[in-house]
């Protein structure tokens, strides 16, 4: 029995059919950039320990820990300087928090402010946001753009500022 060049040639590509038919290519879900979930931790607490200080504090109701970073639900941030944020949601990555949505920021001697989003670096002990806010400080009233402050110096600037400034009278 011989076999012709077309008979080996059309079973040759019956096998190639067979096998691109058997073969079930899998879809595998993108990984994120970010890293996976980890870890879900409720009524969270993370404590800076210091010499002589308290150092700074971190209370949320909810955190959950990816490999990268912490996301946090309801946080209360403070630091030994007398400085307290309060947010509804932040991103606790490498050495800052990522703040978003009704932020609180109150210092020790009656300064607050509130805005939309904030950064809050801890390395370089800076605070800064580009949503518009609104500043009260002493009964006086400050709304505008782009607050930056400087914890350690306790310089503020801003952009676009419009101010209600009362000035006392003396008698």
């Amino acid at each position: 029995m011989v076999l012709k060049i077309e008979q080996i040639l059309i079973f040759v590509t019956l096998i190639l059919i067979l096998s691109i038919i058997g073969i079930n290519p899998s879809s595998k879900p993108a990984i994120n950039s970010k890293g996976d979930k980890e870890v879900l931790f409720r009524d969270f607490s993370l404590f800076e320990l210091k010499v002589a200080s308290e150092g700074k504090k971190v209370f949320a109701h909810e955190a959950i820990k990816h490999t990268n970073y912490l996301d946090l639900r309801e946080v209360n941030l403070s630091d030994e300087n007398g400085h307290n944020i309060i947010s509804t949601r932040a991103v606790y990555e490498d050495d800052a928090v990522f703040m978003k949505d009704d932020i609180v920021f109150t210092r020790n001697d009656g300064l607050k402010f509130t805005t939309k989003d904030l950064t809050y670096d801890f390395g370089k002990e800076k605070v800064e946001t580009f949503e518009p806010f609104f500043l009260e400080f002493n009964g006086n009233s400050i709304e505008g753009d782009n607050l930056k402050y400087n914890m350690k110096n306790r310089e503020i600037s801003a952009d676009n500022i419009e101010a209600s400034i009362l000035i006392p009278t003396s008698k």
